[in-house]
């Protein structure tokens, strides 16, 4: 093949997956009422066929036969269609040849991944559209008649989840985390329309939404290492409230446990075989790796009164790390856990 493979030829792939006819064996066919959209698809289809003799031609339907401009070198013929609510054209190329080395440029740039966001970007300017209502519903729309294996495979790929509505004959895509995706991608853009209409609902969010159990399952990762309550929250636009409303079903059944450092709560998975303590805390373990010692000793050599020190103690005991004897004398425990002290 005698053309380069670019972005931009894989953007008109989609719109051509979308809005092309692909059942025709002698013409490209792209029909659309984006005249932005029938002109880049035109204009990559000239450059890309450049070496070819290609007589293209642009169909112009419109309810009052509107004798309206295309910014393209190629012959342009007005219709009337009184079901028009909008001029739409369609852009034709009667070539077979053409039309087979067009054919295998869709084919190759399918299977390559690195172009899928092309492909939907493309796409989504010829079938996609933008419904926000009440309630703050807002939803990204995908038309398709049937549900399709390779779009399929292009948003499980990019990591959008979706669902497929047979009464709406659509993709159904929510969740501001597929919003982000898709402005992060920048999916949106191609169409002027449906581009600013996206970055409009867009930005009425106003909080992170995550798919069911999203956060709960992202727990087990992050607190391989231990976190605050506010930490955890900050990290997922969450309020603490709602963090401990996850945490405390969790510690229930084992899965998490916190330690209490300085007034703060820390959070640590519980199969992680970690302890948490103050510095204050280690002070004391410290002292009584050397020997064991009697509450009022040890009140002496931390310089606070003996009721401190005892609270100091029994917390290290609940944590079994240290232990008194019959003797009233306080000593350090034989523990297999990592002392975190913070």
């Amino acid at each position: 093949m005698e053309f380069k493979i670019t972005n931009r030829l894989a953007e008109c792939v989609g719109l051509w997956l979308a809005e092309g006819d692909k059942k025709t064996k002698s013409e490209i066919t792209f029909t659309n009422n984006c005249i932005p959209l029938v002109e880049l698809f035109g204009r990559t289809i000239k450059k890309t066929f450049r070496n070819h003799t290609i007589n293209p031609r642009a169909y112009i339907y419109s309810a009052n036969n509107e004798q309206i401009h295309i910014p393209l070198d190629c012959r342009i013929k007005y219709y009337t269609d009184i079901r028009a609510n909008k001029p739409y054209i369609i852009y034709r190329l009667s070539s077979v040849n053409v039309l087979k080395e067009w054919k295998k440029i869709v084919t190759l740039i399918k299977n390559e991944e690195k172009f899928y966001k092309h492909i939907l970007r493309g796409f989504f300017a010829g079938e996609g559209n933008i419904k926000s209502g009440s309630h703050g519903n807002r939803t990204i729309r995908i038309a398709q008649g049937r549900r399709d294996d390779f779009i399929e495979q292009v948003l499980c790929y990019l990591g959008i989840t979706y669902s497929y509505s047979s009464r709406g004959r659509s993709y159904i895509i929510t969740g501001k985390w597929n919003w982000g995706k898709f402005a992060k991608l920048k999916i949106h853009e191609l169409h002027p329309e449906k581009r600013d209409k996206f970055n409009r609902v867009f930005k009425s969010y106003k909080e992170e939404h995550y798919p069911n159990h999203f956060i709960k399952n992202e727990l087990g990762e992050l607190l391989e290492n231990p976190y605050t309550t506010n930490k955890i929250s900050k990290i997922f636009k969450r309020s603490p409230a709602r963090i401990q409303d996850i945490l405390i079903p969790l510690k229930e059944k084992g899965v998490v446990k916190n330690f209490r450092v300085k007034s703060k709560s820390y959070w640590i998975n519980t199969n992680q075989n970690k302890i948490i303590i103050s510095k204050i805390k280690e002070k004391y373990l410290s002292s009584l790796n050397k020997k064991g010692k009697t509450v009022s000793e040890l009140s002496k050599e931390m310089n606070v009164c003996w009721k401190a020190a005892y609270r100091r103690l029994l917390e290290l005991q609940k944590l079994d790390l240290v232990v008194k004897d019959t003797k009233g004398i306080w000593e350090v425990l034989d523990y297999k856990k990592e002392v975190i002290v913070l």
